[in-house]
């Protein structure tokens, strides 16, 4: 039988039912192979890119809340805009309220078959353009150093989300409680917040804390949801911009270069489904 030794506890759980947008808190979520229920169903598409767009290119999305309603047989979301409007994912209006909020015209999707491969591809680059279009999105300065994107699926490179997902690299993303605070004690001015990192879990490991890297390949049992680690999770602007009560923060993407090599967090694949609730044990599986 396998050993286990707890590593912490879940102190924090979320989904973002559309891509980019704020999320929302649970208290409990059912968890797949495809990921937490609920979690990135729909995507804005950039009209005039042509490729699904993200807080990276268009950091207002940010600014706009997404809620699951679960009222019906077909599953929509509750967009509440910064003004209090509100509208729902299959409104005929969302399209231009959202554009209107975002400065660019953009279009709701939700998931398309990975077989519709130009949905998820990646929009042409002119070369002579690609260095600056990569720092732009990773947040990065003139004599900043790239991340390492060897341990990443060569999908994950080749398109915006994973094929039939919109899930940038993995299912499940776990931030470690420690690590916040570590990088909160390393800027005490800035306002360093989970949700800055959009994690799925939040690992409360304060009592016995572990530098992420030594998680890295480990399956931990979640509630009665079983995770593999598979790599680190490399940052990019979205960690910066502002979003809610957060005010802009570059000097976050300053530290994660310098500090962290860019690391922050870990990407995770669900190897049994189950259910994760607030407070659940977090063990490692030997």
């Amino acid at each position: 039988m396998a050993q286990q030794s707890k590593l912490g506890t879940v102190s924090g759980l979320f989904r973002y039912p559309v891509k980019s947008l704020r999320g929302e808190a649970l208290e409990a979520a059912d968890v797949f192979t495809s990921g937490i229920v609920g979690d990135r169903l729909w995507a804005f598409r950039d009209v005039e890119r042509g490729e699904i767009t993200s807080a990276k290119r268009s950091p207002l999305l940010l600014q706009i809340a997404a809620t699951l309603m679960e009222d019906g047989l077909e599953p929509r979301a509750r967009i509440t805009l910064p003004t209090g409007e509100v509208i729902l994912t299959d409104a005929p209006d969302c399209d231009a309220m959202v554009s209107n909020h975002a400065g660019r015209q953009l279009a709701i999707y939700n998931l398309r078959p990975a077989s519709d491969t130009a949905h998820y591809a990646r929009a042409n680059v002119a070369p002579e353009k690609y260095e600056a279009y990569v720092r732009e999105v990773l947040g990065l300065l003139a004599d900043e150093p790239f991340p390492d994107f060897s341990k990443l699926p060569r999908e994950a490179m080749m398109n915006v989300t994973l094929p039939g997902t919109y899930y940038d690299v993995s299912t499940i993303h776990i931030v470690l409680a420690s690590e916040l605070g570590k990088l909160q004690n390393t800027l005490p001015d800035a306002a360093v917040d989970a949700m800055r990192f959009r994690p799925n879990i939040v690992l409360n490991d304060l009592d016995s804390p572990l530098p992420s890297e030594a998680l890295v390949g480990v399956r931990m049992k979640v509630g009665t949801a079983v995770v593999i680690a598979d790599s680190h999770a490399p940052r990019c602007a979205m960690t910066t911009h502002a979003q809610g009560n957060l005010p802009k923060a570059p000097q976050i993407m300053r530290a994660l270069v310098r500090d962290w090599k860019h690391n922050f967090g870990l990407y995770a694949s669900v190897l049994q489904g189950g259910q994760i609730h607030m407070g659940d044990p977090v063990q490692r599986l030997d």
